[in-house]
């Protein structure tokens, strides 16, 4: 019950301060004391599932919103030891570094591509956009009648609805990192 309470804490002090809404403000809006509201935001009452009510419907917010725990200030993704899914015959492998979250809107992938291997992919949905660095090695992207040739420490972003593809113009190989972005 105490990281549920501390977690209400947390989701109306971030939701107050999104809004700049002071404690009076929201005490008005949802018939909840300023006191309470104080001891709810500093993990020091257990709100009854009526008061939790009362907040949400004061804040127009969902009754789940407020059970949240705060996201982590500091995440760590290892490309070491995430699996990765492979094509041309294991020659183009893609590693889901940070997966998809709607909050964020976008995802983040390294991309392994061995000397000489041609990537084709399929055109995303309308407002996907990639950005591509180049971290080792050099690839060529095409799209939409354009070409780049990219050297390492270089970026492309370009927009991802028509069909495109990637090759290793090399005998070595390379890695990209890949950023989708969902608008």
């Amino acid at each position: 019950m105490e990281n549920m309470s501390r977690n209400i804490g947390y989701q109306l002090k971030k939701i107050r301060s999104k809004r700049s809404l002071s404690l009076d403000d929201v005490a008005k809006a949802t018939n909840v004391s300023k006191a309470q509201l104080a001891q709810i935001e500093k993990g020091e009452a257990n709100p009854t599932v009526s008061t939790i009510w009362k907040i949400a419907a004061g804040l127009r917010i969902s009754f789940s919103s407020l059970l949240q725990p705060p996201k982590e200030q500091f995440k760590k993704y290892d490309s070491n030891s995430t699996t990765y899914v492979a094509e041309n015959d294991g020659k183009y492998r893609v590693y889901s570094i940070i997966p998809y979250d709607p909050e964020r809107g976008w995802e983040f992938y390294k991309v392994e591509m061995d000397s000489g291997v041609v990537h084709k992919s399929d055109a995303h949905t309308e407002g996907v956009e990639e950005t591509i660095t180049v971290i080792k090695g050099q690839v060529i992207i095409r799209s939409g009648g354009m070409e780049e040739h990219l050297k390492e420490g270089e970026t492309l972003v370009f927009s991802g609805h028509l069909l495109h593809q990637y090759e290793n113009p090399t005998n070595d190989l390379t890695i990209l990192h890949l950023i989708l972005q969902y608008k």
